[in-house]
């Protein structure tokens, strides 16, 4: 049996489920012919992939949307248009996530998101046990915040710079084999999540090192 120290999470696609067809459907309404590409299945373009790298703040976001807009729109309807993108988090994935921490693994999300997705999740998506994200997760790695996205190198470098965790005994979850792949370069023990996929049989196969 693999004995690991730490569990990195990705959260949507995998913590997260998501809908991108109503996200686009949605932005499609709002008079965006360009929703597809600005949403893809595992990636952002345009405006919403320079949010989540944070090259551009909230409001840059907002006043770059409505000024390419083809009629008038407002911040309102484009949060709903984003909100629409994420899901619930599955009760048991919680409960997962608390059992794990019990078992002394430390636990990291590391995440490609946006400031207008992340306060949904904090407010109303991990608060339903009456807990808080930090309540779950000993550290939040977040795209806008780094300033760069996965699969870059790069943020999985500042991760392991911040932490001082060892690859080599942490497992890295994710739904994008690119970021996978990635993670694997690093020396990470990786698993591929699919759509929708109650993975919680994975951690069978491993056990905590005992917390010095």
């Amino acid at each position: 049996m693999k004995r690991i120290r730490t569990i990195v999470f990705d959260l949507g696609g995998v913590l997260i489920d998501y809908d991108r067809e109503t996200c686009v459907k949605k932005f499609l309404e709002l008079g965006f012919d360009n929703a597809y590409e600005l949403i893809g299945p595992y990636s952002t373009a345009g405006c919403l992939l320079e949010l989540e790298s944070g090259r551009i703040s909230q409001n840059e976001f907002y006043d770059e949307l409505k000024q390419s807009a083809p009629r008038p729109i407002t911040i309102e309807q484009i949060d709903e248009a984003m909100y629409s993108f994420m899901l619930d988090i599955p009760e048991y994935k919680l409960d997962m996530l608390t059992d794990l921490r019990k078992q002394g693994y430390t636990l990291f999300m590391l995440s490609n998101t946006n400031p207008i997705l992340m306060s949904l999740i904090k407010e109303h998506r991990f608060t339903k046990q009456g807990k808080t994200i930090d309540d779950y997760f000993d550290r939040l790695f977040l795209s806008y915040e780094m300033k760069i996205v996965k699969p870059h190198p790069e943020m999985f470098r500042q991760m392991i710079a911040a932490t001082g965790i060892r690859p080599e005994e942490s497992l890295f979850i994710d739904d994008s084999a690119a970021n996978i792949a990635t993670g694997k370069d690093f020396g990470f023990e990786t698993y591929l999540a699919a759509p929708h996929e109650d993975f919680r049989s994975l951690f069978s196969q491993y056990e905590p090192f005992t917390k010095d």
